[in-house]
């Protein structure tokens, strides 16, 4: 939107050091459920339509192994851990992963120039949290193991125990611009968030509607113009142009 080219200001732009923990952890993983691996497969008529069957070995199927995960990052301010439409939380999270594997003992001489935000979420609060992400990547590690099934596997149990495991509290750097739109009486506000340590930039702009309408009906017409010097009585798919608008 040009109001947002216009009123952009770097003075806007805060680096702010956001709370995580740092977790690293040894577990002992089990997963049981059944598999189907595809034998045949063939199509039957009827009537005027045509149906087709699968054939395929149904196999229980177990998976247990010990994994090692390492620099898993969890955010520790409340703020960003409550799920709602108001928060920034998909933002923050879009950015991800750091490379913490680089980070450096605390100084408070790194947080001048900068604003931060408090941890207030104790490591019992977040033990939870950190299985269920555990978990999901044990899942995606098993699932490495089962090119053989097809058809897919399902698990009808999941079991996950943590040996062992070390947490480390964090800053981490984010650049963050918002900007408040007034659309009548309502205002809709715009974040943008950069990694500082990877520049990897997520957020909303606000969008000229007028612009992308005329632009999308310009676009509708350039493929509705292709479409009629090209569609001929043998074939139909130059309707597809008409897609593009």
């Amino acid at each position: 939107h040009p109001k947002f080219r216009q009123e952009f200001s770097t003075d806007n732009v805060m680096g702010v050091y956001l709370p995580y923990m740092i977790v690293d952890a040894n577990a002992h993983s089990n997963f049981r459920g059944q598999g189907e691996h595809e034998t045949r497969r063939y199509t039957e008529r009827r009537g005027d339509t045509t149906e087709t069957y699968y054939d395929a070995d149904l196999y229980d199927v177990e998976r247990e192994f010990d994994i090692t995960i390492q620099g898993l990052t969890v955010e520790s301010s409340k703020d960003k851990l409550e799920n709602s439409s108001n928060k920034t939380n998909n933002i923050i999270n879009s950015i991800m992963p750091f490379d913490t594997e680089n980070c450096v003992q605390w100084d408070s001489n790194y947080i001048k120039g900068y604003t931060s935000e408090k941890r207030d979420v104790n490591v019992n609060e977040l033990k939870p949290l950190v299985k269920e992400q555990c978990q999901d990547i044990a899942r995606h590690s098993a699932n490495k193991t089962l090119d053989n099934y097809d058809r897919g596997v399902r698990w009808d149990s999941e079991d996950l125990d943590v040996k062992g495991q070390q947490w480390k509290s964090a800053y981490l750097p984010v650049w963050l611009y918002s900007y408040q739109q007034k659309k009548g009486d309502k205002s809709l506000l715009h974040y943008v968030a950069v990694n500082e340590r990877t520049k990897e930039t997520m957020g909303s702009v606000p969008i000229h509607k007028p612009k992308l309408f005329l632009i999308s009906a310009l676009v509708e017409v350039l493929g509705l113009i292709a479409m009629l010097f090209t569609k001929t009585d043998d074939n139909n798919w130059p309707w597809l142009f008409l897609l593009s608008g």
